[in-house]
C-alpha cells in the first residue's frame, strides 16, 4: 500500500508539473491517471462493491445513507462553481443547465433529490430526511466544497469534469449497492413505479450528457498556460472521492464487527448501594 501510494504521488507530481499543449492533451493525461490509480471510482474495483456480498442489511443501509448525504450536497457544489466561474459565461451557462435538470426541468418539475428521497423511503424503507452523516462523509464534503470554491477557473473546470465524469460509473456503483440491499431485505420486485430505480437509471443517461456538455464548455478556455491547473482540479476531486469510498468501506466493516461483539445487556455496578449503605 505504501509503495503504491508513493508511486501515485510520483505520477501526480509528474503530471502536475508537465507542460501540456492544451485541453485535449491535459484531459487525456489526467483521465489515464485516474483510470489507472483511483480504482475506487469504478464499479469493477470499488471497495464497497467488492465487499457487498459479505455485508449485512445494516452495513449496506449505512452506505446508502452516506451516499444520500453526498447527493444532497452535490447541487450546492455546482452552485458554488457557477458563482465562481461567472466570467467564463459558456461554462457558467452549462453548470446552470445541469442544475436546472437536477431541479426537475426534464422530470415534470420534480427535483431529482425528491425522487431519490421518496424512492429510498417508499421502495427501500430507508429514511434519509435529517440524516446526520458520519464524520468520514462530513470531512469529505468539506474537502469537496473547498475545491469548488477555489478562485481559479481552470482548477474548478477540471474539478467539474471529474465530478460529472466520475458520476457515470458512480451510478452503476449505487445501482449495485441498492440491488444488494433489496436482496438482503427480500424486498418486492422492481416495478415501473419504483422511484429509486427511475432515479438511478435516469442519472446513468443524464451524466453522460453532463460530462460532454462540460467538456465542450471548458475546452475554449483552456490553453497551454492554464491546462496544468485544470489537471490539478481534476485530480483533487478524484482523490477526494476515492479516499471517501475507501473510508466508507472500512467504516462499514467496523459497523459489522461492532454489531456482532456488542453486549445485549450490561450489568451496572450498584453505585447507590455501595456508596450510601
Amino acid at each position: 500500500m505504501e509503495k503504491q501510494s508513493l508511486i501515485l504521488l510520483t505520477e501526480i507530481e509528474k503530471i502536475t508539473t508537465s507542460p501540456f499543449n492544451g485541453f485535449d492533451d491535459g484531459l487525456h493525461a489526467v483521465k489515464s491517471l485516474a483510470k489507472n490509480n483511483y480504482k475506487a471510482l469504478y464499479p469493477e474495483t470499488n471497495p464497497v462493491v467488492e465487499l457487498l456480498n459479505g455485508f449485512d442489511v445494516l452495513q449496506t443501509e449505512f452506505v446508502i445513507k452516506e451516499y444520500s448525504a453526498f447527493s444532497y450536497a452535490a447541487i450546492h457544489m455546482l452552485l458554488d462553481a457557477a458563482l465562481r466561474n461567472h466570467d467564463w459565461k459558456l461554462l457558467q451557462n452549462e453548470i446552470i443547465r445541469n442544475i436546472n435538470e437536477e431541479k426537475g426541468e426534464e422530470t415534470k418539475d420534480i427535483p431529482h433529490l425528491e425522487m431519490m428521497r421518496q424512492g429510498y423511503k417508499n421502495d427501500l424503507g430507508i429514511e434519509t430526511d435529517n440524516y446526520t452523516a458520519s464524520g468520514i462523509t462530513m470531512s469529505f464534503l468539506d474537502k469537496m466544497k473547498r475545491i469548488f470554491k477555489d478562485v481559479d477557473n481552470a482548477f474548478v473546470a477540471g474539478a467539474l469534469m471529474a465530478f460529472e465524469g466520475s458520476a457515470i460509473p458512480e451510478f452503476v456503483i449505487l445501482d449495485k449497492i441498492v440491488t444488494a440491499y433489496r436482496h438482503k431485505k427480500n424486498l418486492p420486485a422492481i416495478t415501473k413505479r419504483d422511484l429509486t430505480q427511475l432515479y438511478i437509471d435516469g442519472h446513468k443517461d443524464f451524466e453522460i450528457g453532463h460530462e460532454q456538455g462540460l467538456i465542450d464548455a471548458v475546452k475554449p478556455f483552456i490553453t497551454a498556460e492554464n491546462a496544468g491547473n485544470m489537471v490539478k482540479g481534476y485530480i483533487a476531486v478524484c482523490a477526494a472521492l476515492s479516499n471517501w469510498w475507501e473510508q466508507l468501506a472500512s467504516e462499514a466493516i467496523y459497523i459489522g464487527v461492532s454489531n456482532k461483539v456488542q453486549l445485549n445487556t450490561r450489568e451496572d455496578f450498584d453505585v447507590t448501594g455501595a456508596f450510601l449503605n
